[in-house]
């Protein structure tokens, strides 16, 4: 009787390992599997322009100021389609709505997106920021 509860032990010990080892590989493949499948495409370039910008606030407990946690861009491209990208604070920055450019991008992944005539003048803002 003590051989046979040891092998039930056992084998529930070894059917629990396999199906936790199976939902680690779903769950790195779920959340990986998109940024792979995206990175092995070819980088896409398309005529735009800046359609909206979107923000997500957030409250910040330590500084106790409200932040922009999420910065997202809409993009009306000339192939009538509106791509929504997730983007770096310089470009959030950068950009205002209506701006037309080329956007690059690689499957669902932001790359850049290339102004034709920016609004902001890097070397101005630097000038003015240190008052050179």
């Amino acid at each position: 009787m003590d051989s046979i509860l040891r092998w039930i032990i056992a084998a529930v010990v070894v059917v629990w390992v396999v199906v936790m080892w199976y939902i680690v590989i779903q769950a790195i493949w779920r959340g990986w599997g998109p940024y792979i499948r995206s990175k092995r495409q070819k980088k896409a370039r398309v005529n735009a322009k800046v359609k909206n910008k979107l923000g997500r606030q957030e409250f910040n407990p330590i500084t106790w100021q409200s932040e922009l946690m999420q910065k997202v861009l809409v993009f009306e491209c000339e192939d009538c389609v509106d791509r929504e990208y997730e983007v770096r604070d310089e470009v959030w920055d950068w950009v205002e709505i209506g701006d037309d450019g080329v956007l690059v991008y690689q499957g669902d992944l932001f790359v850049d997106f290339e102004a034709r005539c920016p609004r902001h003048d890097p070397d101005k803002v630097y000038r003015k920021l240190t008052r050179m």
